[in-house]
């Protein structure tokens, strides 16, 4: 018998096999639309879609830190989702994926933007907030795609049973400082942030009702044919 080299069972034993296929579709999927309506973005005309509460809300440079730490948050939510069960990962990864198809078609059909403030000051903050800002052009931004990947993984946490509900309340409060985050540093507005949380909603209502998992397991056929191949 072949013996299996240690990092590739340690990788194993935290990712299953089946999970690995879906996650790189999805995560594919996200960096060539990100990517590829960013290049796009001198074809379109961009609407401001503030609210006069938006207004009100003050920029504050340190929660630059949250913006980038739901990241982290990301990369530990999608592995829990793929180890959970074959059904709920594809479940849900279905759900994120459906979600993205309708938030890329948002940015086409209501291109919006945001008027960044100058960014005053020599700290660590500001200085991380004027390397995003000018890493990240302040286009495509309705629905915003920080919050709907945190409720993402909200929602996966109270649906796991693996790991226990401290898990999901520790989630629940970092998606909860995303929101506040990515208003605070002023990457986006108040209609952003709802327009996350429903289009990933839309996106596990499809889900449950029309079956749009099923792409992950005709792709799971599709890679047991090729083997036999």
């Amino acid at each position: 018998m072949k013996e299996i080299h240690p990092l590739r069972k340690r990788f194993k034993s935290l990712l299953p096999s089946y999970a690995i296929p879906a996650l790189l579709l999805n995560l594919s999927f996200n960096f060539v639309g990100y990517i590829g309506l960013q290049s796009l973005k001198g074809y379109f005309t961009f609407h401001d879609l503030s609210l006069p509460l938006d207004r009100e809300i003050p920029f504050v440079p340190g929660f630059i830190f949250i913006y980038l730490g739901a990241y982290l948050q990301w990369i530990i939510g999608f592995l829990i989702c793929g180890r959970e069960s074959k059904s709920f990962c594809y479940r849900y990864l279905s759900a994120e994926l459906f979600a993205k198809i309708l938030t890329f078609g948002c940015f086409i059909l209501i291109p919006s933007t945001i008027l960044r403030p100058r960014v005053i000051g020599t700290g660590a903050a500001e200085w991380v907030t004027r390397w995003v800002y000018q890493m990240d052009a302040p286009v495509n931004l309705f629905p915003s795609i920080h919050v709907l990947e945190s409720w993402f993984c909200t929602r996966t946490a109270f649906a796991q049973k693996k790991i226990g509900k401290w898990y999901a309340w520790l989630t629940t409060i970092m998606t909860f400082l995303v929101c506040l985050s990515v208003v605070l540093v002023k990457q986006h507005v108040l209609m952003d942030i709802l327009g996350g949380i429903a289009f990933f909603e839309i996106g596990i209502l499809v889900t449950r009702r029309r079956g749009f998992e099923q792409i992950y397991q005709r792709m799971e056929h599709w890679d047991q044919w090729t083997r036999r191949k």
